[in-house]
């Protein structure tokens, strides 16, 4: 996200002090969208490669090799428009890899009832985009845009070397945790340690793993207006200055990490002193992950209000989608261990996907005037209604339970089963 705000501050800064760039809007959105496109294919493929090679691996090089491309952007974007979308998409590509390869690390790590707090964990990279839109700013005004970009290269380079130091595949690789802790994790984490094949047909028609890739659309389709469509509308159709720094930008990402860990915590806690069933937890989940959130949309809708009142429905729109940790995050791995990378990365694009999709339907209903309160409003009803309804149809469609096909035995005796 940090990269949104250096991008646009090219055209606020003089051509005296430092390198600006001339593109169009339409550029500076096909500039910001190729990293989706190059992330959407890493995630399909990343899942699959993580669990058949090792999921260490594949984090390690998806983020030394996004490092140092995010260090070349800045002579990619001074060369020509094209070299800045191609490295683009190249480092989407790489950052793609990272979530799935995570989330198989996750099912290797984490038992039953830790899900929520290492789901939870998982989501530190909204910290990492909190401190990025908070002091982007103070390195692009004395030392140029360029170090928006130089600077987060260069600081992860020693938390590459932590994660090599401290990451391994599976608690039997790992060569410093207590035999104690080893036994502890290997006897309550049931997952296949031999290479499989992937039972695609089993799982892309599988009615609860599309119920799950319909949930995270909805997650991410809510998530991507609240950080796209709401500060234009604010500063556009209500003329409030408050979208011209990070800081909104950055007060929402820090509300949604720190909130999804408290939730995390808070649902595994419930599961261990077996207070509520998993099926109720991630299903009762989804009014506060999606539908308060969806609501919270509609109400955006309303102009008139002091600017308090937006800035605290967009915060509390992704504090509330920090929940996810007790639904979408980890749902994935109560469908299958085995395979947790796989249907993550599928899940992971289809969000990505959305957040293609809504700046077009942002700029369908506004295209006339984007300074007119009354055209925002099917934005927002549109938005909400979203989210809202993705999160619902859960209720009904969602499972808890473990997939026949998350066991390759079972899925060869289905297959036997129909050819019989």
């Amino acid at each position: 996200m940090f990269v949104y705000r250096a991008i646009n501050s090219c055209d606020e800064t003089s051509a005296e002090t430092q390198t600006t760039l001339d593109w169009t809007p339409y550029q500076r959105a096909n500039v910001l969208s190729s990293h989706l496109w190059g992330d959407i294919l890493a995630c399909l493929i990343g899942g699959p490669i993580a669990e058949r090679w090792g999921a260490r691996y594949v984090v390690f090089f998806g983020i030394l090799v996004s490092a140092v491309l995010t260090m070349a952007t800045p002579a990619a974007a001074k060369h020509s428009y094209i070299s800045m979308l191609v490295v683009r998409f190249i480092l989407g590509f790489f950052t793609g890899f990272i979530n799935p390869g995570c989330h198989v690390l996750l099912s290797r790590w984490a038992v039953a009832t830790d899900k929520g707090k290492f789901s939870g964990a998982l989501m530190g990279g909204s910290i990492g985009i909190f401190i990025a839109w908070s002091i982007c700013g103070q390195l692009i005004e004395p030392f140029g845009w360029e170090w928006g970009f130089y600077f987060f290269g260069i600081v992860s380079f020693p938390l590459i070397g932590l994660l090599w130091f401290l990451v391994y595949d599976s608690p039997e690789n790992h060569p410093y945790i207590s035999e104690k802790e080893k036994q502890y994790l290997t006897d309550n984490i049931q997952v296949q340690r031999k290479k499989q094949s992937i039972p695609y047909r089993h799982i892309l028609t599988s009615i609860p793993f599309w119920s799950l890739a319909i949930i995270n659309f909805g997650s991410g389709w809510g998530i991507f207006f609240v950080i796209t469509a709401a500060p234009n509308y604010i500063a556009n159709a209500l003329g409030f200055n408050i979208a011209s720094t990070g800081l909104l930008s950055a007060l929402t990402y820090l509300a949604k990490s720190t909130f999804a860990i408290m939730f995390g915590s808070v649902g595994d806690f419930l599961l261990q002193r077996k207070l509520v069933s998993l099926n109720m937890l991630r299903k009762s989940s989804i009014f506060i992950s999606h539908v308060i959130p969806g609501l919270g949309l509609i109400s955006m809708a309303y102009p008139g209000m002091q600017p308090a009142y937006y800035i605290a429905l967009i915060t509390g729109v992704m504090a509330m989608n920090g929940s996810v940790t007790l639904t979408t995050a980890v749902n994935g791995h109560d469908l299958t261990r085995n395979f947790a990378g796989t249907v993550n990365g599928i899940v992971f694009a289809m969000m990505t996907v959305a957040g293609i999709i809504t700046p077009y339907v942002t700029a369908f209903f506004t295209k006339d005037d984007e300074t007119s309160a009354a055209l925002w409003q099917p934005v927002f009803y549109t938005g909400g209604s979203v989210f809202m309804a993705t999160g619902l149809q859960f209720l009904f469609l969602g499972s808890t339970k473990t997939q026949y096909w998350n066991d390759i035995t079972k899925e060869k005796d289905a297959e036997d089963q129909e050819k019989n």
